[in-house]
């Protein structure tokens, strides 16, 4: 897998895969991911920040037992109302998650139309250079079958973050990360019965914050952009909320049952983020906000 100087898009899944609990990363990606190099300009040292692809995320909400749902997506008839180039940017994020969602679900039409949408703006925000001959061959020969779909959507993924590496439109690509992390957190959350309906997913949705942090890094270095700082305000609300966050310490435990020993095994190291329920209704309020007024007519 090539690593790609980016950050965290669709991050959902990156304390799932392999990172520690307060958001670090491994440096090496594995099938389906890609990593981002960055460099801190005071020691000249590099850091490598997981990317989990849409399949990936996905796969994870398969995990949870949470149900398809198209009334949470943005519509695709929205595409008209985004003028401007953060705005189209943004949203090429949100319907690239989205493209994600229904392709994992294997929603053949849905995922033919979302796919149109993300063609449309890529040609709109300059980068339909993307969609070569072999991909749009891929795209127009898909069949009716979830493993397809689910490749073509990651592989077309995966060709946007490269290219936008390639050409260096890092501010670009912030944007379009932005809003791919921004409706993953929207569509899990508005997935979810209760609180206390699936514990995994509220751990999954608090280890976020070592995401945010990395996300709020890497939109600041390009800050002087002025549709980037823009976003940085929009995400202000988020930052602060994944900051209160409190973590707490684990330790492997260990207990016998029936005189065999049994070792209880922490995975993503021994710090823990928690987030209660009074908190996780503040989020949902939060990343719902946001999201609408990216989403917005």
């Amino acid at each position: 897998m090539r690593i790609i100087k980016t950050i965290v898009v669709l991050g959902l899944l990156t304390a799932f895969i392999s990172c520690t609990g307060d958001g670090s990363s491994n440096a090496n990606g594995s099938k389906g991911e890609a990593t981002q190099q960055g460099v801190d300009n005071n020691t000249g040292t590099e850091t490598y920040y997981l990317i989990p692809s849409p399949e990936e995320l996905f796969r994870f909400i398969h995990d949870g037992n949470l149900k398809f749902s198209q009334s949470i997506l943005n519509p695709v008839n929205n595409l008209n109302n985004y003028i401007g180039t953060r705005a189209k940017e943004l949203n090429f994020g949100i319907y690239s998650a989205d493209l994600a969602y229904v392709a994992s679900f294997n929603k053949y039409q849905q995922s033919i139309d979302y796919l149109g949408v993300v063609r449309t703006l890529s040609d709109e925000i300059g980068i339909a250079s993307i969609f070569d001959k072999n991909l749009v061959g891929r795209i127009e020969n898909i069949t009716e079958d979830k493993d397809s779909l689910l490749k073509v959507t990651n592989d077309t993924y995966l060709s946007i973050v490269s290219h936008l590496e390639d050409v260096q439109r890092e501010e670009s690509l912030a944007q379009i990360v932005t809003g791919g992390w921004v409706e993953s957190i929207y569509v899990v959350v508005n997935l979810m019965d209760s609180y206390k309906a699936n514990p995994k997913i509220i751990s999954l949705l608090a280890s976020q914050k070592g995401i945010v942090a990395n996300l709020i890094m890497y939109l600041k270095q390009r800050q002087k952009d002025s549709n980037i700082q823009s976003t940085l305000t929009d995400l202000q609300p988020i930052a602060k909320f994944y900051e209160s966050l409190k973590t707490k310490k684990q330790d492997n435990a260990k207990n016998e049952k029936n005189g065999t020993k049994t070792e209880k095994i922490i995975v993503g190291g021994s710090q823990e983020v928690v987030m209660d329920e009074k908190q996780f209704e503040v989020l949902k309020n939060e990343i719902t906000k946001l999201r609408n007024k990216i989403t917005k007519k």
